[in-house]
């Protein structure tokens, strides 16, 4: 009997702790959550919606134009033969170096060389035929017309045009270098059969192409929307795939000044030292046109601007007293990382970067900065 009271008065006990507990000290009933206590910055930037604000930036902006370029050589020339005939001898191959007037292959053409033999003896021929002529009229004029002299006479001027000419087509069978560069083709070898290459559209076989490579033209096809801005001059910088850490700086040296109706654009060429032989034609190259430079502009990243239903219609928000504030700006020229502003902001104003979708002039904002990272420009592979 005296084991049960101890236990009723056990549980009694329990339940009167548990229900202090509850009520407290004073008799009122005390709330219970669970939801964690806050750190006390609640309202510190405002209450509305979050924003990244950046000030305004001096930058030197460009707008470029980074495009693929072809390589070209300064100088190019496919060699034929001028005459027919047998290839007696050839003296250099792929990748020899030559010079101006060097002596590269020789035609065996017989022909050509009896051609030769007999109009030299035709004009000798009728030289003397002629001097003779003019010395018997000199002498005494009646026995000989003064019309058969001038009949001589232009019978030995055609004969020794003859002369001149086929003593040409002789030294057409001996090929010379006609500038200084490389052999980059060879097309025959000794013993082959030489056609005459005559013809705008001939079908004989070359003998070599040769290549002046210590300059090189650099050709970029420029976009109408750009064209007015390619001129002579305007600075630009090289850079080739597999050469990394290697820029080549130039100018747009000459435009065609006409756009091709076919592409609508506009051929420029850049002409490049290249003594060491670092590039090569026929390899792509990317050229970056500076097509606009103005240093120390006022710049904001593109995500900052807000374009309208018009071109120029543009804006920016900026953040006055935890409240965002709706200013129109002009801009300028674009690099792709940053947007030149020309007009609306002095630089000192806190713009909204990253929260300004369905943003209104005058709406509460949470403030923090922008800290996303910079942009990249982009580039096209090829």
């Amino acid at each position: 009997m005296k084991r049960l009271f101890i236990v009723i008065g056990s549980v009694l006990g329990g339940a009167i702790l548990v229900f202090l507990a509850l009520v407290g000290p004073d008799g009122r009933q005390e709330s219970v959550s669970s939801a964690p206590q806050g750190n006390g910055r609640e309202g510190e930037a405002g209450s509305g919606p979050a924003v990244q604000v950046l000030k305004p930036q001096r930058r030197d902006i460009a707008r470029a134009l980074t495009i693929p370029a072809n390589i070209s050589p300064w100088q190019q020339a496919t060699l034929y033969g001028k005459v027919a005939g047998y290839l007696k001898w050839i003296g250099f191959d792929k990748g020899d170096v030559v010079r101006e007037g060097e002596l590269l292959a020789v035609i065996d053409a017989p022909e050509i060389e009896d051609q030769y033999k007999q109009a030299e003896a035709d004009y000798a021929i009728k030289k003397v035929t002629y001097e003779r002529y003019l010395s018997v009229w000199k002498d005494n004029p009646d026995i000989i017309a003064k019309q058969d002299v001038d009949v001589a006479k232009a019978a030995a001027e055609s004969a020794k045009h003859q002369r001149d000419s086929r003593r040409n087509l002789m030294d057409y069978t001996k090929v010379y270098a006609p500038f200084s560069g490389i052999i980059t083709a060879r097309f025959a070898d000794p013993g082959a059969l030489i056609q005459s290459a005559t013809g705008s559209a001939t079908q004989a076989a070359p003998l070599f192409t040769v290549m002046d490579l210590s300059k090189l033209r650099i050709y970029v096809s420029v976009p109408q929307e750009s064209a007015l801005l390619a001129k002579p001059g305007v600075p630009a910088v090289l850079t080739v795939r597999e050469i990394p850490n290697r820029e080549w700086k130039a100018s747009i040296t000459r435009t065609t000044g006409s756009l091709d109706p076919a592409t609508r654009t506009l051929l420029v060429e850049i002409d490049v030292p290249n003594e060491k032989h670092e590039l090569q034609p026929g390899m792509f190259i990317t050229a970056k046109l500076l097509l606009e430079q103005h240093p120390n502009s006022l710049a904001l990243p593109p995500a900052a601007i807000v374009s309208g239903k018009t071109r120029d219609e543009k804006w920016v928000y900026v953040v006055e007293q935890d409240k965002a504030r709706r200013i129109p700006v002009r801009t300028g020229i674009d690099d792709g990382v940053w947007v030149e502003v020309v007009e609306g902001l002095t630089g000192e104003e806190q713009v909204v970067v990253v929260g300004k979708s369905g943003l209104t002039d005058g709406q509460a904002v949470k403030v923090s900065n922008y800290d996303l990272p910079a942009g990249q420009p982009a580039r096209q592979k090829m």
